[in-house]
This record gives structure tokens, C-alpha cells and sequence, in this order.
């Protein structure tokens, strides 16, 4: 029976400063690896992404240039063109469906003055992708914007239509997006919508930690470009729209944009590819969503919600819904409630999630204790 023996191993100097400078280098190679986090916005179509991408351009990138900001003006045209449109048609239908009803309250969307008929006739012949907006057609717009039953449609109903949230905005800018010198400004830029197709990638720099942003498309047909980018995730931004709650989908007028938003944020969380990824939740658009508490109850999406139209309730019930969506123990969610137009707050916001990254990976790394 024959007996094993271990041979110890001296090595020689050489062979330790080698080892010596193997480990550092490794050290160093996880020190340059936590530096750099990949980022990505998610969340349905509408939420808010595309507007967090542009403040992050204007806060840490090169932001926009008079030049960059001339090519959004037929941009601005033509949503503002569509928007319009939408209020119209959507007056014109629910009109209908109240005098067939003969429910009262949709009735009051038709449009009665003749003048103002007119006027609509006029924009629902304009091609929003084509025709630029003029003086004229700024005038009839502003005709249509007062009539009382426009109005009714908007402030009562929008939620039975797709609307865009910059649409009133635009709507208080006709007398200045039609003249020939109008150039927009950030506010026009950041309120301006171009659905995302395809993916859109941005790098900057924070305390000296590299980070690379993603946004993708959030409408259904775009999710499927997503699944390439789950590896090697620092954290998720998931995006919501609190004003949701009562809009239905772009692609699918059957189905409520908080619902959508819900049943999407419980896929990527508990996705197994996220398992130690930072969640970042962002409650977005919290201005329209105050703005629209009083008009339309919560309970129109949340039945079981009894807190009326106190903002604080209302955003901590939809915090919880979220949250609860996940359904691992170990897993925290990090939210926010924010407005992607205002910069000072998007700027807190991201320094504050930035510093949560940064402190998570070099935790992951082994270079910071817990």
C-alpha cells in the first residue's frame, strides 16, 4: 500500500512579485468593472422615458444646440397638429354615443357653435407629418381651444381617448410656434414626442463611475428589442406614468395604462436576470397626476382605494401596488416620485439614485463594506 506524500512549494522571489502583481491587477481590473454601470429606462409606452433621456443629455451630456433644437420644430408642429385632431374627433364620437345613450353628460362634448365647426373641419384636413403650422391654423386652433364643449371633452373625458400629456401645453404655445423666427426651447424639447424605435444609448460620467444609459421603445411591438440587453445590468429605471391611471394604451384601447404598467414592472422584477440588479422605480409625471386627482378619482382604476384626491395618499397607494409586486424578499425597490420636465428635480433625483449605484457595486465588488 504505497503512502501519498505533499511536496511544499517555495516559491522564489520572482515568482511572488509576479503573483503579487497578478492579484493587483485583478484588484484593479474589479475596481475599473464597479466604475462602470449599465443603466437601463423601461416601462410602458407614454411613461416618460424619452423626456428622462433628454434631461439626462442636457445634464450630463453635451445638451442641445440651437441647431439640435430647429430640427424639433416640425416635431412640435405636428404633435401639436395631432393633438388637436384627437380633441376633435373624440369630441365629435363621444357627442354621438351620448345622444344615442342619452347620457347628458357625453352629450355636452358635441360642438354646437358653427364657427367652430368650421374650424374643425378645416384642421381634421391638415396631414400632421406634412403641413406646418401657420398663423392661420394657429388662429382656427385657438377658436377650437375655448369652445366650451372642446373643453368639456378635454377636462372630463380624456381619459376615453388617446391624448398626448403635452397636448395643453402646446395648445398655450400658438401664439408663438407658428411664427417664422420660433425656435423651440428646452421645455418645447422636452415635451416633445417622437415614439422611441430601436435603442438609444448615452454615456456620461458621475464621480468619476462611467454610466451607460438605455432607452428602448416602450410600446409592445418594442419590448422584443429589450432581451439582448438584460446581461451584465447595474440597475433598472422603471418608468410609470401616475396620470395613467385613467389613459388607455397607444397600441391597444382596451387596456388602462396603470394596469399595463403594473403587469409589466412584475415581469421585469421578478425576471430571473434581475435577481441582483438595483430596481429603480420612478413614479413619473407627478405635476399632471396632482393636477388631475380632484377631477378624476383614483378608484376609477383602483376600486378597493379609499383616500379621495390627497396626493400624498394617492401616490403612496400606487408605491405599495408596485412594490408589492416583488417578489423577492431579499430585493429592495428604490422609488421616486418625479416630473421628467423639471431639471432640478430630475437632477436630485438621478444624484441620489447615482450615489445608490455606485455604493451597491463597489458593496458587489468586495471594495466597500456593508
Amino acid at each position: 500500500m504505497g503512502v501519498c506524500t505533499s511536496e511544499i512549494v517555495h516559491l522564489t522571489p520572482e515568482q511572488k512579485a509576479h503573483d503579487k502583481k497578478l492579484d493587483e491587477k485583478l484588484k484593479e481590473d474589479n475596481r475599473k468593472e464597479s466604475l462602470v454601470h449599465k443603466l437601463l429606462l423601461l416601462g410602458a409606452g407614454e411613461s416618460g422615458k424619452s423626456t428622462l433621456y433628454k434631461q439626462m443629455t442636457t445634464i450630463y451630456g453635451n445638451g442641445f444646440s440651437e441647431e439640435d433644437k430647429k430640427k424639433f420644430r416640425p416635431i412640435v408642429h405636428s404633435n401639436t397638429i395631432s393633438a388637436m385632431q384627437h380633441l376633435c374627433r373624440a369630441s365629435g364620437q363621444l357627442g354621438k354615443q351620448g345622444k344615442m345613450t342619452g347620457d347628458k353628460d357625453l352629450e355636452s362634448c358635441s360642438v354646437m357653435d358653427k364657427k367652430v365647426i368650421q374650424c374643425i373641419k378645416s384642421i381634421l384636413e391638415l396631414r400632421p407629418l406634412d403641413d406646418p403650422l401657420t398663423e392661420e391654423i394657429c388662429g382656427k386652433m385657438k377658436i377650437i381651444w375655448k369652445d366650451p364643449n372642446i373643453l368639456h371633452t378635454f377636462k372630463y373625458h380624456r381619459g376615453k381617448f388617446s391624448l398626448a400629456d403635452s397636448a395643453e401645453y402646446f395648445f398655450g404655445r400658438l401664439d408663438e410656434t407658428w411664427k417664422p423666427e420660433y425656435i423651440p426651447d428646452l421645455q418645447d424639447v422636452f415635451r416633445a414626442r417622437v415614439r422611441t424605435t430601436g435603442i438609444l444609448e448615452q454615456r456620461y460620467l458621475h464621480n468619476d463611475s462611467q454610466f451607460n444609459l438605455f432607452d428602448v421603445g416602450g410600446q409592445r411591438n418594442e419590448r422584443k428589442k429589450w432581451i439582448h440587453l438584460f446581461e451584465n445590468v447595474t440597475a433598472v429605471i422603471f418608468v410609470v406614468s401616475l396620470s395613467g391611471y385613467d389613459q388607455l394604451l397607444y397600441e391597444d384601447k382596451q387596456v388602462n395604462r396603470m394596469d399595463e404598467s403594473l403587469r409589466l414592472f412584475d415581469e421585469i422584477c421578478n425576471l430571473r436576470w434581475f435577481q441582483r440588479t438595483n430596481m429603480i422605480l420612478f413614479l413619473n409625471k407627478k405635476d399632471l397626476f396632482e393636477e388631475k386627482l380632484p377631477q378624476v378619482p383614483l378608484s376609477l382604476c383602483f376600486p378597493e382605494y379609499k383616500g379621495g384626491d390627497d396626493f400624498d395618499s394617492a401616490t403612496k397607494y400606487i408605491r405599495e401596488q408596485f412594490e408589492a409586486k416583488n417578489r423577492n424578499p431579499r430585493k429592495q425597490i428604490y422609488t421616486h416620485v418625479t416630473n421628467a420636465t423639471d431639471t432640478n428635480n430630475v437632477l436630485v433625483v438621478f444624484n441620489t439614485c447615482q450615489d445608490i449605484i455606485i455604493r451597491k457595486s463597489l458593496e458587489q465588488a468586495g471594495l466597500l463594506m456593508n
